[in-house]
């Protein structure tokens, strides 16, 4: 069983469930970054959780007991009784050992919140919601089909603003019954939840991230949104939905942004590491010419911070800087993006638009992924760049442009050349200055730097509670390949900030796929934990066999060749085990 699928039901609990008539009620078990709903019978047996069977509904986590509390329906609503539990049953804050619960009532089992649902409905309430995991791996499919097809995405991160009444229990469900049921949710930590809206441009995104935090209801928070409208990958999307939802304020709730792909960068430079100390000696020097710079790196590894440096530190450093994503906009929008549109060009295009050469003269202009525009783009993009001038479309007047332009890859543009799939002189134009941006994992002084700062940053935000990382985790964070660098990094600190119950991060607070590499066996949280006497070794052996496998495939992006090479392993076996493992599904690149 994976680490997101940790709370099951047992089949003869379901069957009573089932045969109760009634009002429906429901525990809704929220672990993490995961819920489930458990349907809750009318017989005196109730339900009993717990961190293994005999318990009736399981959730494995160090911090229950074997048989930790026990549910069970009663004229008042749901009453729970602690069956004797190491680390207690907790309501609002304070030891309990019974209780009569009422709809929308929680108690903290451990590291596990359980509210009561009273409903009429057949159907579960917060039925789709996803684990993190699984959304992270649904908002990548949906990025690449965005992109193929030209469609549009919007990703809303909706936060609950601070007191008792934050947790997502007490609103998470009016937010399901809102959606279409092709939108996606996922929790993310206890006060917030992702929404992945299909098919859904700017405009959509801000409707609905209206109507959702809109109005303030009785027994629910205040609630704000962050609107993202496409990035290149899903670590990106969540990084800017994300910043977006911190902004927000209670007297503006919803802040979107440009449907362009333009942004402001806003990350602080880090040089702790020799190789980042050279490069920004590098840049430094670079910063005071004029001529175009092309920055190559991995996604995450830092690009868009040093084309901040190369602004900051040059003679533009007082005109304004834009940043645009050239993979994030479909090829129909690109050329009125980059260089701006006149009323009536197309359909939609109501009064004129500056495009983000213009927004940038006297400054720098940042294009992110320059390997993803279009041929046409690129020879339009390359004629501006040899005259300094530019033609809105739909225009006739030839407007002057004074820009530095820094561009960034993670592609090799000269196989590109040889390929046909981008112009050799683009590529002379841009590449006069070439900086190379080290990986994460090349650069250890950094991401120890990183996690402090990272840490400081999620924590403060928090309101101080989490204070450190646990050795085991910070080992284990130390030996992950990263292949989504900084960017993903900060998204798994600041993600395990939110789902860590106590004061210190452990393993169980950070995603499987940083985990696997380690696998120690210490618990997660300062709760103490109970010994587990009945692990199974085949087991344990397939677990190693499985966070191997897939600590290649995250080094190799997915290439199950290059992973079979890196592990010493016949391909045939390698395809064999990654079907029997189930692991090709699962696998998030």
């Amino acid at each position: 069983m994976s680490r997101n699928e940790k709370t099951t039901l047992s089949q003869s609990t379901l069957e009573r469930a089932r045969e109760a008539g009634g009002p429906r009620a429901s525990l809704v078990v929220y672990h993490r970054d995961d819920v489930k709903v458990m349907p809750l019978g009318e017989d005196e047996q109730g339900l009993v959780v717990g961190r293994a069977w005999p318990a009736d509904v399981v959730v494995e986590d160090p911090s229950l007991s074997r048989q930790h509390a026990r549910f069970r329906r009663v004229p008042e609503g749901v009453e729970v009784t602690d069956l004797g539990s190491t680390n207690g049953t907790h309501r609002q804050g304070e030891r309990i050992d019974r209780a009569v619960l009422g709809p929308g009532d929680a108690v903290t089992l451990g590291a596990v919140t359980i509210s009561v649902n009273l409903t009429e409905a057949r159907a579960p309430l917060l039925e789709g919601i996803e684990s993190y995991e699984r959304f992270h791996a649904h908002l990548s499919d949906e990025l690449l089909r965005a992109r193929t097809f030209r469609r549009p995405l919007a990703l809303l991160m909706v936060k609950a603003l601070g007191g008792e009444q934050a947790h997502a229990s007490r609103w998470v469900p009016r937010l399901r019954n809102t959606l279409r049921p092709v939108d996606r949710m996922a929790l993310w930590g206890e006060h917030a939840v992702l929404v992945l809206l299909v098919e859904s441009d700017r405009d959509r995104g801000r409707t609905v991230a209206s109507a959702l935090v809109d109005g303030d209801r009785p027994g629910e928070p205040t609630l704000t949104c962050g609107v993202a409208v496409g990035a290149a990958t899903a670590g990106e999307m969540v990084d800017r939905a994300r910043s977006l939802s911190r902004q927000a304020t209670v007297r503006n709730r919803v802040l979107v942004e440009d449907d362009d792909g333009a942004r402001t960068v806003t990350d602080r430079p880090l040089f702790a590491s020799p190789k980042m100390q050279a490069l920004r000696d590098l840049v430094e020097r670079v910063a005071a010419a004029s001529f175009p710079v092309l920055v190559h790196g991995e996604t995450g590894s830092g690009k868009e911070v040093v084309a901040r440096l190369i602004h900051q530190a040059g003679p533009r450093a007082e005109g304004r800087m834009r940043s645009l994503n050239c993979g994030a906009i479909p090829s129909t929008l690109l050329e009125s993006t980059l260089f701006g549109h006149e009323q009536g060009a197309f359909t939609g295009a109501e009064r004129r638009a500056a495009g983000v050469f213009e927004q940038a003269d006297g400054g720098t202009l940042f294009l992110d992924e320059i390997g993803e525009l279009p041929l046409p783009a690129q020879a339009a993009l390359l004629r501006v760049l040899e005259t300094g001038r530019l033609t809105r479309v739909g225009g006739t007047e030839e407007i002057e442009v004074d820009v530095r332009l820094v561009a960034a890859t993670h592609r090799d543009l000269e196989r590109m050349v040889e390929e046909g799939a981008f112009r050799q002189d683009l590529l002379f134009r841009l590449n006069t200055m070439t900086l190379g941006v080290p990986p994460l994992r090349e650069r250890p002084a950094d991401l120890d730097a990183l996690l402090d700062r990272f840490l400081d940053e999620a924590s403060r935000e928090s309101g101080g509670r989490v204070r450190a990382i646990s050795d085991v985790a910070r080992e284990a964070l130390r030996r992950y390949g990263w292949p989504g660098n900084v960017r993903e990094l900060r998204n798994v600190v600041e993600r395990a900030v939110v789902v860590c119950v106590g004061d210190t991060i452990g393993l169980d607070d950070l995603p499987e796929r940083v985990c696997r590499p380690t696998t120690p066996s210490a618990p997660a949280t300062p709760m103490p934990a109970e010994e587990d006497d009945d692990a199974d070794f085949r087991e344990r052996v397939r677990s190693y066999e499985t966070q191997l496998i897939l600590d290649a495939l995250q080094r190799t992006q997915g290439n199950q060749t290059q992973a079979a090479k890196l592990l010493r392993m016949p391909l045939r076996t390698l395809v064999h085990k990654i079907r029997s493992y189930g692991i090709k599904k699962s696998f998030d690149t």
